[in-house]
């Protein structure tokens, strides 16, 4: 399992193969086994791309095209790359950076999506235009719609690189570079593709390499319906029927309205949608009846997703519980002595003589700290040795705080007990008789201060009081807390808030020389690290939402479209919630950071809708904008949601709980995001859409330009 040095460290043997079973509670072989498992996961985002592959070859019909998409993702990872370490500087590269693998896999495709079927919209608008006409008509557009998608997401990632710990920083900047590389290829490598895609196809190729559709199409007469679609009598009554409002006529001479019946049916040519218009035909008929249920859904939905607790435990699990490793892990915390030592506390360090600074390189956990020195802080003053004589009294005395063993003495009141006996005693040590002068007590005189109290400390090897140059630069005292690192957050913070209430009354009360103590601990350490990201999740997670509504406004200038997309992102929000409560999830800090990344995800086909409902200008019915935004990016977003749903599906078989839990997250929201773009947002767009979605905005523009 493990090699021969890797053996050697355990059980010292030479090459030959390690063998038995091991109980013990080291973690180390947990250790090796989560690092040596992140490579075969990783080999997973091979079937991803595989995926991804699959995807755009029977959307695009072009192994040009689907080269190009390949290339386009793979390209942005050297890109991200060398933004990351060669410009950022950063050059800590921890293990969930990889799950940006999957991430661009499955969002890289929804681009190229947007721009091939963009492309095809424009052909199909003008059967005869140039190359460069179609370039110009669709490119901008889908340039445009991409930019917006690709914000949001990106703008998710930032929002969580306000995290102060490195490995989330680390994972945020790297995969919003991602985001915006695979962008930036997209235009420059897919959007050069469509234009020689298109040049050769109207030059007749009929190589499969370019498109293979044509292998698949029966011989069609070039001037049949299929090229020249048509709307006879019925459909058009049909198509009057769904698109007028309760009270208004379609015009049979209105030469707009029959135009748009004339491109609305050429959206309908093939079969993916035919199926969207029958689809958007049966939502149509029953639309008050989906949007009563759409909104008592969310309101059950928000319900149980506010079950959603906090840890009872704040220890991270690298393994599934399903692991050995993980099993014995669980077993190990069980034992009496675990217990024991669990029952017993931890330790807390109240230090006087350093600043709580960190001067390494906050980015790179390899990089370490220098101490820095308090140079305030001058215990050699009679008032200063009086108050550190009485502190560790006053400290104990506190429930929270308790000696770390029944022996144990604080330095300085060990100090004062040394005095005492050294002065009573025929014959002193002569580090007391050369350096203390007679001194019975502290206080000491201020200027034998320092000669005396180091001369015990080297006596009795105490190592909490620290000199330099034969100066006390450094004093520490030890306290016994009444909880570990892996206590409930509540517990944890409570605890925390009582040291430091604590603390900061006495240091209102201290001398000034002696009044820059502070309190440190291995498990705040650990506490602080979770509510950091815990903090980090909130805000990453309003940045997100207020970026996606900005993004939404702009996309559509519409201020009911913004508020339509902000009720569905909600939906999505609370009834992916909802489904982790249902699994049993707790809102742990891992689970906390990907909330707040999949915030940006959940808006992405929102998005294309808002803007495809806008495409049409002045007062076009409601019904109609609904159903040519539903026809019209339908294809793009729900081709785009198979791929990132197959790339979930992928990650669910990795074995690292980060990875999985990034895919059931990724998977419920994909789910929920095509409900909330295909259900609610185009039923309440359908219900109550307005017909001048721009009006509004139109109207405050031109009073704005009025003014100024």
């Amino acid at each position: 399992m493990y090699s021969a040095d890797q053996n050697n460290d355990f059980d010292r043997s030479d090459d030959d193969p390690l063998s038995g079973v091991y109980d013990t509670t080291n973690t180390a072989f947990y250790d090796i086994y989560s690092d040596s498992i992140v490579g075969r996961d990783m080999s997973l985002a091979v079937g991803s791309a595989g995926v991804t592959f699959i995807a755009m070859m029977i959307h695009t019909k072009s192994p040009f095209l689907t080269l190009m998409g390949l290339l386009q993702i793979l390209l942005s990872f050297p890109l991200a790359y060398f933004v990351y370490y060669f410009i950022g500087g950063l050059v800590f590269f921890p293990f969930l950076n990889f799950i940006g693998i999957f991430v661009v896999f499955a969002l890289g495709a929804d681009d190229v999506f947007v721009a091939v079927d963009k492309w095809k919209n424009a052909r199909h608008e003008l059967p005869s235009g140039t190359t460069e006409q179609i370039a110009a008509l669709a490119l901008p557009d889908a340039a445009y719609a991409m930019l917006l998608t690709s914000t949001t997401t990106a703008v998710a990632f930032f929002g969580t690189a306000l995290c102060p710990v490195a490995p989330i920083v680390a994972f945020a900047v790297f995969c919003g570079l991602l985001i915006i590389f695979d962008y930036l290829m997209n235009i420059f490598l897919v959007f050069p593709a469509l234009c020689l895609y298109d040049t050769w196809l109207l030059r007749g190729s009929k190589n499969p390499c370019i498109n293979f559709e044509w292998c698949c199409k029966r011989n069609e007469d070039p001037d049949s319906e299929a090229t020249t679609p048509h709307v006879n009598e019925t459909d058009k009554e049909t198509i009057k029927e769904r698109i007028s409002s309760d009270d208004e006529e379609i015009q049979d001479d209105d030469p707009d309205a029959e135009e748009r019946h004339k491109e609305l049916e050429e959206e309908k040519h093939a079969l993916i949608h035919r199926l969207l218009d029958g689809y958007y035909n049966f939502i149509h008929k029953f639309r008050w009846y989906v949007l009563g249920l759409s909104l008592a859904g969310s309101i059950v939905c928000a319900v149980i997703a506010s079950k959603l607790t906090l840890p009872v435990s704040s220890e991270v699990s690298i393994l599934p519980d399903s692991n050995n490793y993980q099993k014995h892990r669980v077993w190990s915390q069980q034992l009496l002595s675990t217990m024991l030592a669990k029952g017993e506390g931890s330790e807390v360090v109240i230090s006087w003589g350093i600043l709580p600074a960190d001067t390494g390189d906050h980015l790179n956990p390899d990089s370490w700290t220098k101490l820095v020195l308090d140079d305030t802080f001058n215990p050699r003053t009679d008032s200063a040795q009086t108050y550190l004589l009485g502190f560790c009294d006053r400290l104990f005395a506190n429930d929270f705080a308790s000696a770390v063993s029944p022996d144990y003495v604080c330095p300085i009141n060990a100090f004062d007990q040394w005095l005492k006996v050294q002065s009573a005693a025929e014959t002193p040590q002569v580090s007391y008789a050369q350096k203390c002068n007679g001194a019975s007590s502290v206080p000491v005189p201020s200027d034998i201060f320092d000669d005396c109290i180091i001369s015990w400390s080297k006596s009795v090897n105490e190592t909490y009081v620290l000199e330099e140059n034969n100066s006390v630069k450094i004093m520490q005292v030890r306290t016994r807390s009444n909880v570990l690192f892996d206590s409930p957050f509540s517990d944890l913070k409570e605890e925390y808030d009582a040291y430091e209430a604590w603390l900061a009354s006495e240091r209102e009360t201290a001398p000034a020389e002696v009044n820059g103590m502070f309190h440190s601990s291995l498990d705040f350490w650990w506490y602080d690290t979770n509510g950091q990201m815990l903090q980090t999740a909130y805000g990453a997670a309003a940045i997100a939402l207020a970026c996606a509504a900005v993004i939404v406004f702009i996309s559509s200038r519409s201020f009911i479209l913004t508020l339509f997309a902000a009720l569905s992102i909600g939906y999505v929000l609370v009834a992916a919630t909802a489904c982790l409560v249902g699994l049993g999830w707790e809102l742990g800090f891992l689970e906390s950071i990907l909330f707040a990344i999949l915030i940006g995800i959940s808006c992405d086909f929102v998005i294309h809708f808002g803007h495809a409902y806008t495409m049409y200008s002045g007062d076009v019915n409601r019904h109609y904008r609904s159903n040519f935004s539903l026809t019209h990016m339908g294809p793009s977003v729900l081709a785009a949601a198979f791929t990132t749903f197959c790339a979930a599906i992928v990650m669910i078989f990795t074995e690292i709980t980060f990875f999985q839990k990034f895919a059931v997250i990724l998977f419920m929201t994909i789910v929920h995001s095509v409900i909330g773009s295909f259900v609610v947002f185009v039923v309440l767009c359908d219900c109550i859409g307005p017909s001048e979605p721009t009006k509004t905005y139109d109207s405050i523009k031109t009073k704005l330009k009025q003014c100024f």
